[in-house]
């Protein structure tokens, strides 16, 4: 069965706040601690009608921009960037997402929610921390899912209409046929760095 078309809306209305950690690197003076800093979570949005036509929202929260680190002194062969960056995606786009990486796995802090969105480049939509609480979560820029990831997932495979028993298989089909489509709204890019509230034991 061919797939609904599934939108989701990253937006520039921020919804509420968390304490991240630089990534990769998370001890920006060398003292043997990790810094936080606060940044601003945002509503990020899936919409698309169900089985009856009848038109389907739900709202979750992610972080746009995220404090990126890679020490110059002992860089990250993983990444090019070197330095600080206030890392995100903030010009207006939309996306057809091209891939969806199922096995993918958050690589700073654990999580038990897999799979991640391929917005562009390096730049996914994958799990983050299951409440703001949860602090010390880091990020290149990703959009990380605050909350029950596999429920996102599962309004997203809701909404696709696709006969796949699982979500990562509805996901993959909606990929496949064009319609998941990803709609970025202009942000600012914020100065990170001097949002900085405290340093905790590694």
């Amino acid at each position: 069965m061919k797939t609904r078309k599934v939108k989701i809306t990253l937006t520039n209305k921020v919804v509420g706040s968390y304490e991240a950690r630089s990534y990769p690197h998370d001890d920006y003076d060398n003292d043997g601690n990790i810094e936080l800093y606060k940044v601003a979570l945002y509503e990020i949005v899936v919409e698309g009608q169900d089985a009856t036509g009848t038109a389907k929202i739900f709202s979750y929260r992610a972080p746009r921009f995220m404090p990126y680190w890679n020490d110059p002194k002992n860089p990250s062969s993983h990444y090019k960037t070197k330095g600080w960056v206030n890392a995100g995606l903030s010009k207006a786009r939309t996306i057809t997402v091209k891939e969806y990486k199922e096995n993918y796995e958050v690589q700073n802090r654990y999580s038990p929610g897999k799979g991640a969105i391929v917005l562009e480049g390096s730049f996914y939509i994958h799990a983050g921390p299951g409440k703001e609480s949860d602090v010390g979560f880091g990020s290149a820029g990703c959009v990380e899912v605050v909350g029950f990831y596999d429920k996102f997932k599962a309004d997203i495979a809701l909404l696709s209409g696709s006969s796949y028993k699982f979500a990562d298989g509805a996901i993959k089909q909606l990929v496949a046929e064009g319609n998941l489509i990803v709609v970025i709204q202009e942000a600012p890019v914020p100065n990170i760095k001097s949002a900085y509230t405290r340093s905790v034991p590694k």
